[in-house]
């Protein structure tokens, strides 16, 4: 399953991120950015920590789902480029109707690989080759503590060249980060197969919107969860998942469910990312799981009143308002389960 990712990369990053090595006709090889391309409507992306599904992300698609195959003067089929532009997270089925994308009533944010050419959902984006590559930082998973009903999050992400860390813009965010002859020396995004749908309200508004195929996940990682995302890693696997021109749906399914699961790293983040509202530029970032005292009113106050304390304060004195503070949480807590 995939429920949350981050994506702080903006436009301009993400389109030099995701550069494609051509050849010029002096046949000399150089690094070219992607064109990004606005949702209709002026449904914009905004770079976060914390992505919830329904908020708008990047996808790449190619570029003849836009506007069908160019050819040559001669005749010649050109090949596609690719675009990168934000889609809403959460399919709308092609078969929606109202005014509103909301209220369909259906679970889209993620799709099951094994079974998804025989979804009415689904099968209509597949025959239509509305294939896209999602991309982000990485993506949230919750893991079950043993022993409590708690759950510990974990930020999951592509192997990262040396000296990266991708929760880290310092360590990467350099003036030589980019450039026509080197390409992308920065943070390798996580690149997810997914579906998209066109949709058009009964009021004219257009949405783009897609969802993320998964598979089973391997050993390794199901010790987080039993659903791992399909990830890209090559450009030869986005190649053939974007082409729809030139490869079928049940090609490119077939190359998904053969090809080896992606090389991922994962690292325990702070609870703070539970609530998709929290949008610290943090939320990334590696915690300890050593245990800690409770972060109760007790303790706090106990911490900033110790603090000022004077070193000759009598120890007795200290346990008498240890003792206070626990009396007073103790009678909130009766309070609290026993209401008037």
């Amino acid at each position: 399953m995939c429920g949350r990712t981050a994506c702080t990369l903006a436009p301009d990053e993400l389109c030099r991120a995701c550069s494609i090595r051509t050849v010029g006709a002096d046949g000399q090889k150089q690094y070219q950015p992607l064109a990004w391309r606005d949702h209709p409507n002026n449904q914009s992306y905004s770079p976060s920590t914390n992505m919830a599904p329904s908020r708008f992300t990047p996808v790449i698609i190619s570029e003849h789902q836009q506007r069908g195959v160019k050819r040559s003067q001669e005749g010649e089929e050109q090949p596609p480029q690719r675009i990168i532009q934000p889609m809403k997270w959460g399919l709308i089925p092609p078969f929606h109707k109202g005014p509103s994308a909301e209220g369909h009533g259906y679970s889209t944010t993620n799709s099951r690989l094994e079974d998804v050419e025989t979804k009415a959902t689904y099968k209509p984006c597949l025959a239509k080759g509305q294939r896209c590559v999602v991309l982000c930082d990485g993506f949230y998973e919750w893991q079950s503590t043993k022993g409590t009903k708690n759950k510990q999050p974990y930020f999951i992400y592509a192997s990262q060249p040396k000296e990266i860390k991708i929760w880290d813009r310092d360590s990467w965010d350099k003036p030589d980060v980019w450039s026509e002859e080197e390409g992308w020396k920065g943070p390798q995004l996580l690149k997810m197969a997914g579906l998209f749908s066109y949709w058009k309200s009964s009021e004219g508004e257009e949405v783009m919107s897609y969802s993320v195929l998964t598979t089973e996940a391997s050993k390794k990682f199901s010790v987080l969860h039993t659903r791992v995302p399909v990830i890209l890693e090559t450009d030869e696997e986005v190649e053939m998942w974007l082409d729809s021109a030139r490869v079928n749906y049940k090609e490119a399914l077939q190359m998904l469910r053969l090809k080896d699961e992606a090389e991922l790293e994962w690292h325990p983040v702070s609870t703070e990312v539970n609530n998709s509202r929290n949008q610290q530029p943090d939320l990334q970032q590696p915690v300890s799981l050593d245990k800690k005292p409770p972060n109760t009113a007790g303790s706090r106050f106990m911490s900033a009143w110790l603090s000022k304390a004077s070193p000759h304060k009598s120890k007795t004195l200290v346990k008498e308002e240890v003792h206070s503070v626990k009396e007073e949480e103790k009678i909130k807590e009766e309070n609290s389960t026993n209401p008037q």
